[in-house]
Parts: structure tokens; sequence; C-alpha cells
């Protein structure tokens, strides 16, 4: 035997005495009985539906609608590209200009140096921190410390140790 379950929900009470005025036909046998023969026949007849013109001019009407919102999201992903692309040149350009005053600002050491290398210095007496060049001019340290990052991957001048920075004479 089929292990039952229950479905709740709620109706006004105005609903619940309508429906078991209903239920006191003969035909039910209780008001569950005449709730689960109407959702079948709900479901039954939704299935053997007969498709008629209407449903046919609905089907094309929804299938115009799909296009049409097919195209718009098109667009609009066009659109968000652009705005997007835009956006990355703006930020190559303030990150260009603030790359060359880092490049600048930036402490220079001989290019042999190397942290813990013969006489040298700490790169605490040699370097800089992001953060210290932010409040030189101005900057967001978060900006200077990315700047900072890609110029070390990206330059060879630019090195880095334990959070300080400098510029490698050439």
């Amino acid at each position: 035997m089929a292990e039952k379950t229950t479905v709740a929900f709620r109706v006004d009470e105005s609903v619940k005495d309508e429906w078991e005025k209903a239920a006191e036909n003969p035909e039910y046998n209780s008001l569950s009985h005449l709730i689960r023969l109407a959702v079948q026949r709900e479901i039954t007849d939704t299935e053997s539906a007969p498709r008629t013109a209407q449903a046919d001019t609905n089907t094309e009407d929804n299938a115009e609608i799909l296009e049409s919102l097919s195209r718009l999201e098109k667009a609009t992903e066009e659109i968000q590209e652009e705005v997007e692309a835009v956006a990355r040149e703006e930020e190559a350009e303030r990150n260009y200009g603030l790359e060359q005053v880092l490049l600048e600002l930036l402490p220079t050491t001989p290019g042999d140096y190397a942290p813990g290398g013969r006489d040298y210095p700490d790169p605490q007496e040699v370097g800089q921190t992001p953060r210290d060049i932010a409040g030189r001019i101005g900057a967001d340290t978060s900006d200077v410390e990315e700047v900072l990052e890609n110029l070390e991957g990206r330059v060879g001048q630019v090195r880095q140790s334990v959070g300080y920075y400098w510029r490698v004479e050439s």
C-alpha cells in the first residue's frame, strides 16, 4: 500500500463552509474526498484539453514575445559589454598615470641589490610601503598597492620584499 502524506493549505472560513456543504453531497465521502477529486479532475482536464485556435494564437504571440525578449537581452548584453570596456579603458588610463607617478616616487637601489645579501640594508630601510606612498600623493592605498603589484610583475625595475617596494637602477 502506498504511503500517504498530508497536504495542508489555508482558505477563508467562508470558502471552507462552502466546500463542506458541497461535500455533503452523497457523491463525496468527505471534504478531503471532494478536494482530491477536484484536483484530479483539474489535472486530467488540463492534460487532455483540446488545442483551440485561441491556444494556437497564444503560442504564436508567445513566440513573438520570446523573440523580442531575446533581441532585447542581446542588445542589453552588448551595451553592458561596451560599458565594461569603457570602464576598463578608463581604469587603465588612470592606472597608467599612477604608474608614472609611482615610478618617479619609488626609492631606488643599485641593480644588484638583494635583501639580506652582501652589506645592503633591509627592505624597510630601502623601500616604501604602498600606504606611505599613497599618503604622500593623496591616493587610495589599495589602488597604489594594486599598481605596484602590477609593476612588479610587468616591469623588471620594480621589486618588493615584505611589503616594501623600490625601483632598481638600470
